[in-house]
């Protein structure tokens, strides 16, 4: 994965999505609130709803469970509109010509693309674990040899640095931490900034005016609902920072994260850290957090969130490096 503008945005995403998770999820949940309500279940009190002192808690926990249940109903949405997607790909696939065929092997996409009976002009790469290619037959008549070279190095890109997965991950961490408005910006930054480094790319290899001819003709996405929440597509929203670019030459600065994202971004951390706190000051405060962990509530916060993460973070990232390796390979 190259350090592209694209990929900075997704790992500040990424980073900033798993330390709040850790620390809300894992620290103050699991390292602190649940031994406070084990220790309190040991010494015989009642966790039922008369008990005055499990009242403050619900607030906290509800927040949580309603961002678990805004990630949970993201990821489901996705994944059953990729299934979609790709049971509609299927549906139209055909014997690719074999110019196609040649041009997938010189870019390096042989096996992963796949050519679609369809007038309308369109590639777009879809597949949340194995990225593929799709390209119509409309795309194919209407561009010459390295336009249509230009189009597979662009989506080569999004197959080599996993982007059908990685817009599942953001949209899904973005719905869970809903309380982070500016997690929105930061996703947005991404999307635009992907489709700005699979220009360049193409750019690279095959000059600009093969790009802006075929930009201008595949610009266009085909009217299905599920497109837009299961591939890789840039979308008509972006045609004009995709030109400026070709036209100036260099990546356009991103847009500001927004004073009002940040603000209510601040109020939403801030509304969260204050139900945690009136959880723990219900059990007693830190003196009965260092009584049911042993230690301070910073530190029983800190190290839960750690505990918990730590192999959750390292299986999560071997996972997204056997599967990078795996897209890079033919099929």
């Amino acid at each position: 994965m190259r350090l592209d503008r694209a990929n900075r945005s997704f790992l500040a995403f990424m980073g900033i999505a798993l330390l709040l998770g850790a620390l809300v999820f894992c620290g103050a949940l699991g390292g602190v609130l649940m031994p406070l309500i084990l220790a309190r279940a040991s010494r015989g009190e009642s966790l039922g709803l008369p008990g005055a002192w499990l009242l403050p808690v619900f607030p906290f926990v509800g927040l949580i469970a309603v961002g678990i249940g805004l990630g949970s109903r993201s990821l489901v949405r996705q994944m059953t509109a990729s299934r979609r997607l790709a049971r509609r790909v299927d549906a139209l696939v055909a014997t690719a010509p074999v110019e196609l065929a040649g041009a997938a092997v010189q870019t390096g996409l042989d096996g992963r693309l796949l050519f679609m009976d369809s007038s309308d002009s369109f590639s777009f790469v879809y597949g949340i674990l194995t990225p593929r290619v799709a390209v119509s037959r409309g795309l194919l008549e209407g561009v010459s040899r390295l336009e249509l070279r230009a189009v597979l190095e662009h989506e080569r890109y999004h197959v080599c640095n996993l982007d059908p997965l990685k817009v599942v991950l953001v949209r899904a961490l973005s719905a869970t931490l809903f309380f982070l408005p500016a997690l929105d910006s930061l996703r947005a930054r991404y999307v635009a900034g992907r489709e700005l480094a699979a220009d360049r790319r193409a750019v690279a290899i095959c000059g600009r005016r093969p790009l802006a001819k075929a930009l201008l003709k595949v610009a266009r996405s085909p009217d299905w609902s599920e497109l837009g929440v299961a591939a890789a597509i840039g979308g008509s929203e972006l045609l004009a920072v995709r030109v400026n670019q070709l036209e100036i030459g260099a990546e356009p600065k991103p847009e500001a994260l927004g004073v009002t994202r940040v603000a209510f971004s601040l109020m939403g951390v801030t509304l969260l850290t204050l139900a945690f706190l009136a959880s723990v000051s219900s059990f007693g405060g830190p003196t009965a957090v260092y009584h049911a962990t042993g230690t301070g509530l910073t530190t029983a916060t800190l190290l839960g969130g750690l505990y918990c993460t730590a192999p959750f973070a390292g299986a999560g990232l071997l996972a997204y490096t056997l599967i990078a390796i795996r897209a890079s390979r033919p099929l």
